[in-house]
């Protein structure tokens, strides 16, 4: 049933009625009426105290841009600071629009050919500080449905705290990403290629709740940098009534020195050579997830997951070089329940694989890189689970840095991947990051 507002005449009614009295009075005594004189006075009443609020909301903006610094620009979203720089927020947004077409060739049918146009990401960041610099904080939150688990669509990814006072031992807690391996660490945003390798797909530790304690710079040396964490072990947004937990650790070594590091493409064309080798280990206690800390998620499993990981970044002068090797070995290959006079089996994944990689970025912003990258099952596990391997080229052209920029790619995929038979992908993909 619809409903419908009285019309405004409803209530401007009485006030015409008493009006039309009141002039019939003044038409009958031939006097003007001791009101008007009034609604003179009130009107003037009415101006005074409309300029003195002009001036209290004039005093009051003042007050409030004396106190808050705006800016904004492309690649620097919108910013917010006291003028005492206690206090600073930033707001940005990015997404990704793709394409992508693949030839799909399964074991007796004919070969597949899928097209299909998304956003893959599309996220909202805030960050900045508060109560001085050292007090910072994070959050993340994702709109697209493929940046969302399937039976948790959830948009927050990061939400956390840091104290940053301490040079060796920075401390942050909350959601955030486990710092096991670089590529799955640094941004999707900051790659060469179109998204990520299938070794990271299948090894990474994504993201967790837990504690973090962190340093670049260890002592000062110019050389050393770790991280150690606890977690919750169970990924992103999810609770567990049962015991466990993730550990983590990693040590990166720095032999030409530090450096901050800003993604896989040497931009910057350094004159001075970056490189960093690191080792990483992980335990996860009592998991219930299939790749450890994201996945599908058991019926009634559980199983205790170790994580091995080395790596290296190396860039100069517009040449960049990369890899990673990682291991993933379960406790045990299965676990079996009865349920209904029927054993059920649910099997852990033991896995190790990794990639290496290889760009050049020309002086005229295009660059161009290479990837290998695979992963096979290890010892007693999954008698489903297949290897799987990809080789690609990819081509980038940077507009604005990787705020602005235009990226394609094409891989020529084998194994479980794809059922075994092989198949070929071309991406096309443009990202803003305002």
């Amino acid at each position: 049933m619809r409903s419908y507002s009285l019309p405004k005449i409803f209530y401007i009614s009485p006030i015409l009625f008493i009006f039309l009295i009141s002039q019939s009075l003044v038409a009958k005594t031939g006097k003007e009426p001791l009101p008007k004189v009034k609604t003179k006075i009130s009107k003037k009443r009415k101006a005074r105290v409309e300029q003195e609020n002009t001036l209290t909301s004039n005093e009051s903006n003042l007050e409030f841009q004396e106190t808050v610094l705006t800016s904004m620009g492309f690649g620097k979203g919108l910013s917010f600071e006291t003028v005492d720089k206690q206090n600073f927020l930033n707001m940005r947004v990015r997404f990704q629009e793709r394409a992508t077409e693949t030839l799909r060739s399964e074991e007796g049918e004919k070969p597949k050919d899928e097209f299909e146009l998304q956003t893959r990401r599309a996220r909202l960041v805030f960050s900045g500080n508060f109560l001085g610099k050292f007090w910072q904080y994070y959050i993340q939150l994702s709109f697209s449905n493929l940046d969302m688990e399937e039976d948790r669509p959830v948009p927050l990814r990061d939400a956390s705290l840091s104290y940053t006072r301490f040079n060796n031992a920075n401390i942050k807690i909350g959601q955030m990403k486990v710092p096991f391996n670089r590529q799955r660490f640094i941004s999707d945003g900051l790659q060469e290629f179109v998204d990520r390798t299938v070794a990271n797909e299948e090894l990474n530790l994504d993201r967790d709740v837990g504690v973090l304690v962190s340093s670049t710079n260890l002592f000062g040396w110019n050389c050393l940098g770790y991280s150690a964490g606890i977690f919750g072990g169970d990924g992103r947004n999810r609770t567990s009534n049962a015991s466990g937990a993730l550990t983590s650790g990693k040590l990166t070594y720095y032999p030409l020195g530090t450096f901050a590091d800003n993604g896989e493409p040497d931009l910057e064309h350094t004159e001075k050579p970056k490189l960093s080798i690191s080792i990483a280990g992980a335990n996860n206690r009592n998991t219930n997830r299939e790749l450890s800390t994201h996945g599908d998620t058991y019926q009634f499993a559980r199983f205790d997951y170790t994580h091995t990981g080395a790596e290296f970044l190396f860039q100069w002068k517009g040449f960049s070089a990369s890899g990673e090797y990682m291991t993933r070995k379960a406790n045990s290959p299965f676990e079996e329940k009865v349920i209904v006079s029927q054993t059920l089996t649910e099997y852990s994944r033991s896995v190790k694989g990794g990639f290496f990689q290889v760009g050049y970025l020309f002086k005229n912003n295009l660059g161009l890189a290479l990837r290998y990258s695979e992963y096979k099952p290890w010892g007693k596990t999954d008698p489903k689970l297949t290897f799987s391997r990809e080789r690609g080229v990819a081509l980038s052209y940077y507009l604005k840095d990787h705020n602005l920029k235009f990226q394609a790619d094409y891989a020529y995929l084998e194994g479980g991947y794809v059922d075994n038979i092989g198949s070929h992908r071309i991406r096309a993909q443009i990202q803003v990051f305002l």
